[in-house]
């Protein structure tokens, strides 16, 4: 029963999306919710973590790996502002796209983000603080 009581709470606490299901089968069955939500990574860096665990142990189909990297790096990920496209920025980070187009105009003008705050610079700050745990300047 209480194992049962700790899915469905898992459950609840994942948001939903493709690749929830993967997740839920490869990643959970040895790592804990706060594990998986601990650090919020780039799409690159969540390749490299989803590689390291397949070469200690972890089996899953290359679409079911490519499934949870792209659910990881929507709900628990960062978007590297200094590379990304303004349709990464569009998805991963749900600017509009003007406000996409604005970050990645004023990144050509004016050279790389140093810190997620230089954003502000392109875009409503409001907007850029609200999506700062999910900005990456490097």
């Amino acid at each position: 029963m209480l194992t049962l009581l700790l899915l469905v709470n898992l459950v609840q606490d994942l948001p939903d999306g493709p690749g929830k299901a993967e997740v839920m089968k490869i990643c959970l069955d040895c790592h804990d919710l706060d594990t998986v939500k601990a650090d919020n990574r780039t799409k690159e860096a969540w390749k490299k973590t989803v590689a390291k665990m397949v070469d200690r142990g972890a089996e899953g189909t290359d679409e079911q790996l490519d499934a949870i990297v792209n659910y990881l790096s929507k709900n628990f990920g960062r978007i590297n502002v200094n590379k990304a496209l303004p349709e990464e920025l569009v998805s991963g980070l749900d600017f509009s796209p003007a406000e996409a187009q604005a970050i990645v105009e004023y990144r050509d003008k004016n050279g790389a983000y140093k810190t997620w705050r230089d954003l502000s610079n392109a875009v409503d700050p409001a907007r850029v603080e609200a999506k700062k745990d999910h900005i990456a300047v490097q």
